[in-house]
């Protein structure tokens, strides 16, 4: 009789993306990290792990993502392939696009909120690839790099 199961390989834990608080901070996420914005952030976020949006954290852009939790605020839509969680107090000005929603008392949306199986098979990569196209990153340069903040690339 056998007790204890031999681990064949240890799983390796990716190490998780922070933007912290104090400052403003712009540009493109992409990364299969957790990541976890804690301070303000205006760009776009592709993600194919879990995000968290801290209570006190404001995000201007888009979201896609594995799962989200978010305590703050979002003016942005956002797209999440598994489940997406508003704590309480959260807001989010735009489109939410998920498969599980859960929400807690005075959180709110003010776009529409599509909760369905179908939203389990967004790809994100595919999302990356689309926006990745050179007219779309100009005109997000021009816009992104116009401003005094601090420039952030994670790939």
């Amino acid at each position: 009789m056998q007790l204890f199961k031999k681990r064949e390989k240890a799983e390796a834990m990716l190490p998780a993306v922070q933007v912290v608080s104090g400052g403003f901070y712009f540009g493109i996420i992409k990364t299969i990290s957790p990541i976890r914005i804690e301070g303000d952030f205006k760009g776009i976020i592709f993600c194919t792990n879990k995000v968290i949006i801290d209570g006190k954290a404001t995000v201007s852009g888009d979201i896609l993502c594995h799962e989200i939790v978010i305590g703050g605020m979002i003016d942005g839509n956002v797209i999440c392939k598994n489940k997406c969680h508003l704590q309480a107090d959260a807001m989010v000005s735009g489109v939410v696009r998920t498969a599980l929603f859960e929400n807690e008392i005075n959180s709110s949306v003010s776009g529409p909120v599509y909760v369905g199986k179908e939203n389990g098979t967004i790809d994100i990569d595919e999302y990356y690839g689309i926006f990745n196209k050179k007219e779309n990153l100009e005109k997000i340069k021009a816009e992104y790099f116009s401003l005094p903040q601090k420039m952030i690339l994670i790939s």
